[in-house]
C-alpha cells in the first residue's frame, strides 16, 4: 500500500509548474484509488491554484469507491469545502446517484443544496434522479428549489415528466424559483412547456 506521505508528495506535485509532473502526479493518484481519498477529499478544500479542481478529477476518475466518504464529509464540513465535494460528486456522475438522492432528505437545508448543486452540475446524467428532483421542487430551502429547477434545466427535454410539477413551481413565492422554473421549461421544450410559458406572458 502507498504511504500517506507519498500520497500527500504527489498531490503537492498537482500545483507544479510542470504539465508533466501534475499529469504524472495525477496518473499515480488514479492508480493508488482508495487509499488516496481521504487526502484527496482534504485537497478538494485547497485555495492554491487549481489543486481542488485536479482532486475533483482524479476522485471522479476512481468514481464509486470515493462517494461515501465523499458524502460523509459532505454533512461535516465548511461551505467553500463542501461545494468542492459537490463538484466532485457531479463528476463521478451516475454512480454517484443513489447516494445523493438519499441525502435529499438530509434535515440539514445546506446539505440539501449541495445535493442538487452537484446534481445540476451533471447535465443529462442526472437523469436517473428525476423523480427525486421532481419532489425537491416543493423542497423548504428556496436555494434548493432553485438549483432543483436548474438542474431539471440541464436534463433538457428528457426532463418531461417534470413539466406539470415545474407549471405548478411558476406560482412559487421566490421570484428566483420562478425564474429558475421558467428556464427549466424552455429547456424542456414540450407543448406543456411552451404553452405555460405562454400564458406568462
Amino acid at each position: 500500500m502507498c504511504s500517506e506521505d507519498r500520497i500527500a508528495d504527489l498531490i503537492d506535485d498537482l500545483s507544479d509548474i510542470e504539465d508533466d509532473v501534475r499529469d504524472a502526479a495525477k496518473a499515480e493518484l488514479a492508480d493508488i484509488g482508495e487509499p488516496a481519498i481521504p487526502q484527496l477529499i482534504e485537497a478538494l478544500a485547497e485555495n492554491l491554484w487549481d489543486i481542488p479542481d485536479q482532486a475533483a478529477d482524479i476522485l471522479a476518475e476512481i468514481g464509486e469507491p470515493a462517494v461515501p466518504a465523499l458524502m460523509e464529509q459532505l454533512e461535516t464540513v465548511g461551505r467553500h469545502h463542501a461545494l468542492c465535494i459537490s463538484t466532485a460528486l457531479a463528476r463521478i456522475g451516475k454512480t454517484a446517484i443513489p447516494a445523493l438522492t438519499a441525502a435529499l432528505t438530509d434535515i440539514d437545508e445546506e446539505v440539501r443544496e449541495y445535493v442538487v448543486r452537484a446534481f445540476s452540475s451533471m447535465g443529462h446524467a442526472a437523469l436517473g434522479a428525476l423523480p427525486a428532483l421532481i419532489q425537491a421542487l416543493s423542497d423548504p430551502g428556496e436555494e434548493v428549489r432553485t438549483y432543483t429547477a436548474y438542474a431539471l434545466a440541464n436534463i433538457g427535454e428528457d426532463a418531461a415528466e417534470a413539466v406539470p410539477a415545474l407549471i405548478t413551481a411558476l406560482e412559487d413565492d421566490s421570484e428566483r424559483v420562478q425564474q429558475h422554473v421558467a428556464f427549466a421549461l424552455d429547456k424542456i421544450g414540450t407543448p406543456e412547456a411552451q404553452a405555460a410559458l405562454r400564458a406568462l406572458l
